[in-house]
């Protein structure tokens, strides 16, 4: 069966209705697909499980210290929309940050991926219809946590993705899709259907806080299309992709 990679922003996750969402857009996919759901940790400062709240809490800590600390966030997200899918009715399951299979050196709060093992996320989807992950998160080769700096969870979905030789990737923000300006601080600003790996990368250097760059980068080198849109607006998005014809 076709497998699904989708990423659920921290902001789509941060109210009770907005995982309400996520869960009906899961239970929409699962007849066709199995799907993997990539979280962040819900909302933003000063939401309780906001990364940057659990940093604010312990400031005296060493690196590797602080990336245990904040990696909490996905994991809490992790078993609460796992248990809003088993509510519902959905045949789902979780993964640890340890049965994730994102190996990375030892450079806490920016690691560098190493490799990505899928033996153990493929046995557990086996045996569900959707299967939960943290994102932003991996370990080293001594099994401590390491983070993947911010907005890391877009890297966890395209790290996923590949190492599962999918061709698209799917992101869930609280906008639907690319802008060439902020929609909630002009309301005039102008949709993108499509958006160029380039582009993107462009954008994200002058300011834009849509995607990771290091996710961007990745998708550009292994040619992995990704959709980003709103669990409010379903069908309303951009791809960004290798294209002659995208918008500038």
């Amino acid at each position: 069966m076709e497998i699904c990679v989708i990423k659920f922003g921290g902001t789509s996750l941060k109210e009770e209705a907005a995982r309400n969402r996520a869960v009906r857009l899961i239970r929409r996919l699962i007849p066709e697909m199995k799907v993997i759901a990539v979280v962040s940790a819900m909302g933003r400062y000063p939401d309780p499980y906001a990364t940057d709240t659990l940093m604010s809490l312990a400031k005296y800590l060493t690196p590797q210290q602080r990336d245990r600390l904040v990696s909490a966030g996905e994991m809490i997200s992790t078993l609460v929309i796992n248990s809003l899918c088993r509510q519902n009715g959905i045949l789902s399951d979780t993964l640890s940050t340890q049965e994730l299979g994102i190996i990375t050196n030892d450079h806490y709060g920016e690691a560098e991926v190493l490799t990505v093992t899928t033996g153990k996320l493929l046995e557990k989807l086996d045996h569900c219809d959707c299967l939960i992950v943290p994102g932003y998160q991996g370990i080293t080769l001594d099994h401590e946590i390491t983070t993947l700096g911010r907005g890391g969870s877009d890297y966890t979905a395209m790290l996923l993705a590949q190492a599962l030789g999918l061709k698209d990737v799917y992101i869930l923000t609280d906008v639907s899709g690319i802008y060439d300006a902020d929609p909630k601080l002009n309301p005039e600003a102008r949709h993108w259907d499509k958006v160029d790996y380039d582009q993107m990368l462009h954008m994200i250097d002058a300011g834009a806080r849509v995607m990771q760059r290091q996710s961007i980068l990745f998708a550009r080198e292994h040619r992995l299309r990704v959709w980003v849109g709103s669990s409010l607006q379903v069908g309303k998005g951009t791809w960004i992709q290798l294209c002659e014809d995208c918008e500038h």
